[in-house]
């Protein structure tokens, strides 16, 4: 398998609004909350995915996902903003793993929640801080694919 490259995000980005999962029971929640965060409306678990806020929905929930299930709790997914761009940041407190795309798996086997973060996103990443690691996603309404990603973000020496 490999790794999503070890970034920090860009850093002009302010924090709107977090959520703490401790179960996978918190995730439907999460996403009618962060959809009614972008956009005012209720969301209605069913999108064509042509828009931001359904591209964003579903990679949250399935990084927050991958965090539940195998990172250490809680799990933290924080929104920010900058202008009209947004960036999520999933959060949990297992630093000694690496994120890794599922190349290798069947369809049906599960795994392909940073495979589908790379396609939806602008831009992806991870870090790990002091205590927690952290996968975050870039989207901006001026960018629908992810083709020509900028390299807005620093990377991390590795160690």
């Amino acid at each position: 398998m490999s790794e999503i490259r070890s970034a920090r995000p860009p850093a002009d980005f302010t924090e709107v609004r977090h959520w703490i999962l401790d179960s996978v029971d918190g995730l439907a929640k999460l996403r009618g909350s962060l959809f009614r965060e972008l956009t005012g409306t209720p969301y209605l678990g069913s999108s064509s995915l042509d828009e931001i806020p359904e591209k964003m929905v579903l990679v949250t929930s399935e990084l927050a996902t991958n965090a539940l299930r195998h990172g250490k709790p809680p799990t933290i997914v924080t929104l920010m903003v900058n202008g009209d761009e947004h960036l999520l940041d999933v959060a949990d407190h297992d630093t000694s793993s690496v994120p890794a795309l599922a190349e290798e798996r069947e369809p049906g086997e599960g795994g392909f929640g940073l495979m589908l973060a790379q396609q939806l996103a602008l831009d992806v990443g991870w870090y790990v801080s002091e205590t927690t690691k952290h996968i975050w996603a870039r989207f901006s309404p001026a960018h629908a694919t992810p083709e020509g990603r900028p390299g807005a973000s620093a990377e991390i020496p590795q160690s």
